[in-house]
């Protein structure tokens, strides 16, 4: 039986999923003014997307199934072509893609190697990138052109819950701010 006297939650999981509400609402704040999408995300995020419309999403883990629901997102309220690919098989990919869609690249830590040398690849390929990671000083941060970080906080609970959930809000505010575009 877990011992409940000092801490109501008889293990990190638990409290993570309790923490959900506030990491949302602290991530929120970070993207959202009264009025709606703050200014200065708006200007960043301004000519991301290709002129086509095409996105590719490289993430691993649980981060890459919010990149799945990020394309029926992307793809249902904006219109765009999506595809999310293995982080670790993007990075390996041999010949061009004449389609040059922008990349998302998604990591709970900002530090996931296959992630980052799916970075690297898009980088060198001269793609637009932006990444979504809870770790703003991340070296994937660092090295997208855009960033846009979560407040989700320190989890240690091994399925990484609230940047999970955190990077569903964030990706649901990309998708909202693509479709008015």
């Amino acid at each position: 039986m877990p011992n409940f006297s000092h801490d109501p939650f008889p293990h990190e999981m638990l409290r993570e999923i309790f923490e959900q509400p506030a990491a949302i609402r602290q991530t929120m704040a970070l993207y959202l003014s009264k009025s709606g999408l703050k200014a200065e995300i708006a200007g960043q995020l301004e000519g991301w997307s290709n002129p086509a419309g095409e996105i590719l999403i490289a993430a691993s883990g649980s981060s890459r199934h919010s990149g799945l629901a990020a394309e029926i997102q992307l793809e249902d309220l904006c219109g765009l072509a999506v595809d999310v690919e293995y982080a670790s098989e993007y990075s390996c990919r041999g010949g061009k893609d004449l389609r040059r869609p922008s990349v998302l690249v998604l990591s709970q830590s900002g530090e996931t190697s296959d992630t980052l040398a799916a970075l690297s690849a898009a980088r060198a390929r001269g793609q637009r990138t932006l990444a979504i990671t809870n770790v703003p000083d991340s070296t994937m941060a660092r090295e997208a052109e855009i960033s846009m970080p979560l407040a989700a906080g320190k989890e240690l609970a091994i399925p990484a819950t609230k940047s999970f959930t955190c990077q569903l809000t964030v990706l649901y505010l990309l998708a909202l701010y693509e479709g008015t575009r």
